[in-house]
């Protein structure tokens, strides 16, 4: 069945009970041409901090992002955060890093090729991530399916590691951590753990997070109009979202 539509029009009573875990691009904040390019709105900062408080600091962000880079764009705000769908987390704001240990060795190798693939290829990016690398691909379009299988025969023989394919990027990263590993780890922990999960996110790099939270009788809720998705809640784009968050952090 597909996403019913999320109730907007919901007061902060109507999720004090809950734990959020939210996805930054293509969800908070709209995609750019190149990640570095992205705009957090005005008042988005202090409606995320404000919204925070009413639930008890029961909300996180989840994204591929590194930490460092989310906590560059929220400042001067700190959240609990997974960074690197999963690979760095943090429990409590400013709080240390941990972060899952990669082979180096085959990361160098991984982004040597990448970068070797790219070479005269107008339009591909290739993005060191920490623990992980990533292709980008959205000023080239038309060169998504070659992308695609590079990405594929690159990892043939490369046992451990595996790519993940989102929006107009495949990034490459370690076996056995993901967004919904991470939000299982947040929910053990207080103040998330005895909360109803809500996880939010627009691409299929999000659907692990949207399983763990229906795995708690939780919503996913997808934010635009992906298929197929296991998300059981939709809203139309970032800019529904971030109102509805606003008039959650507004609401008395």
């Amino acid at each position: 069945m597909p996403p019913q539509p999320l109730d907007s029009t919901a007061s902060a009573d109507s999720i004090s009970g809950m734990a959020l875990f939210l996805d930054v691009d293509g969800c908070l904040i709209d995609l750019a041409e190149r990640p570095e390019d992205v705009v957090v709105p005005a008042g988005l900062i202090g409606d995320l901090e404000r919204l925070s408080t009413r639930i008890g600091g029961a909300l996180a962000l989840v994204s591929g992002r590194a930490i460092a880079d989310l906590d560059r764009l929220f400042a001067p705000l700190s959240l609990p955060a997974a960074g690197q769908h999963g690979l760095e987390w943090r429990a409590a704001p400013a709080g240390p890093v941990e972060r899952v240990p990669v082979d180096r060795t085959v990361l160098a190798r991984l982004a040597a090729a990448l970068a070797d693939f790219a070479t005269g290829k107008t339009g591909l990016r290739v993005e060191p991530k920490g623990a992980a690398v990533a292709i980008h691909y959205r000023q080239a379009t038309a060169l998504g399916p070659d992308v695609i299988a590079f990405a594929e025969t690159l990892l043939a023989g490369t046992a451990g590691w595996h790519a993940l394919a989102g929006k107009m990027v495949v990034e490459f990263k370690p076996d056995g951590v993901d967004k919904g590993s991470a939000v299982e780890r947040f929910l053990a922990l207080p103040p998330f753990a005895g909360r109803r999960p809500l996880a939010a996110g627009d691409d299929v790099t999000d659907e692990d997070a949207f399983a763990a939270a229906l795995r708690h009788d939780g919503v996913a809720l997808q934010v635009g109009d992906r298929e197929p998705t296991v998300a059981n809640r939709r809203l139309p784009d970032p800019a529904a979202m971030r109102d509805w968050i606003a008039r959650l952090a507004a609401s008395r």
